[in-house]
């Protein structure tokens, strides 16, 4: 936890932005129609004190067992593919990324799927 903090604190040293910055330039780029896709989205918009009708959560989508999967288990189990490795961490690109191609697996994977 303390090595955490840390990195928290070092991520944001010297950041001038407030919340309101953030949400206002958010508004910018999502409009009421548009779809966020994402892992666990619900922790970031609860952050950002913001709600969005139109939501897919590939934490939710790929729900089993009675618990969340991780985006990097999901990642390696559908797609083939590693992210998140122990040396470069989180890299919010590729997080992006791999939540979008989920998703594309999972409707093309899946029979009669209703959007």
């Amino acid at each position: 936890k303390q090595w955490y903090q840390r990195r928290v604190r070092e991520g944001l040293a010297g950041v001038k932005a407030k919340l309101f910055d953030a949400q206002k330039a958010l508004y910018k780029l999502i409009t009421i129609d548009c779809i966020l896709v994402g892992h666990s989205l619900e922790s970031d918009l609860h952050a950002l004190q913001m709600i969005h009708r139109n939501v897919v959560d590939t934490s939710l989508v790929f729900y089993g067992g009675g618990y969340k999967r991780g985006l990097a288990t999901l990642s390696a189990e559908c797609l083939g593919r590693i992210i998140q490795s122990a040396d470069a961490g989180h890299d919010s690109t590729e997080d992006a990324v791999a939540a979008l191609d989920l998703m594309k697996h999972k409707l093309k994977t899946t029979d009669n799927v209703k959007i």
